[in-house]
């Protein structure tokens, strides 16, 4: 009878880790085809580097874009969770620094990148330290250097998003192993 009941547990334990495990890479699929076209948030008060810097974007297949004047504009829209937010340091009404401080307290999943005409160095790493993604400064190169970073900080949450996938995996199988283990003792320990 025990041999009975291992067999028909091994059998449900063989499915439910298939079907785990087939859960899993659906969730991580989907998740990476939401990284493909990040939601990003621009704020930017030049309308002529604004223009640029967006029809660059949507030359490299960069189309989830929304615009913004200044910083309190953008924290109109924070609800619809951005990817990426690109800023200037030196924005109109709050700094760029205290901007990115103050939306990471409630939004830590956004990643932000400046793009700035300011050009200290202990400035840029002050702000690096501090959790940007990427410090760019304004010129002829820096659409280019916006899609690497960009492209940097996909890969990067693709990494961690699949780490975290399999790590919850891992978790789920271990767990159900100690609960068929337990179903099993129990059984053997009253039915004998």
């Amino acid at each position: 009878m025990i041999t009975g009941f291992l067999s028909i547990s091994g059998l449900l334990f063989s499915k439910k880790i298939s079907v785990n495990f087939r859960a899993s890479a659906n969730t991580i699929s989907k998740i990476m085809q939401e990284t493909k076209n990040p939601l990003i948030f621009l704020i930017e008060d030049s309308t002529v580097y604004k223009d640029l810097i967006v029809g660059y974007l949507q030359s490299k297949k960069y189309s989830n874009l929304k615009v913004f004047k200044n910083g309190e504009e953008c924290l109109k829209h924070i609800h619809l969770k951005p990817d990426v937010i690109i800023l200037d340091y030196a924005s109109e009404g709050v700094n760029g620094l205290e901007f990115m401080l103050h939306v990471e307290r409630d939004h830590s999943h956004i990643d932000f990148i400046f793009l700035s005409a300011q050009n200290k160095v202990d400035i840029a790493v002050k702000i690096m330290k501090l959790g940007a993604g990427d410090y760019i400064i304004k010129n002829e190169q820096a659409p280019k250097k916006l899609v690497e970073a960009i492209e940097r900080l996909k890969d990067s949450t693709k990494r961690e998003k699949q780490t975290f996938g399999f790590r919850l995996g891992v978790i789920g199988f271990f767990i159900l192993l100690f609960l068929i283990i337990m179903i099993i003792t129990f059984v053997s320990v009253f039915l004998t």
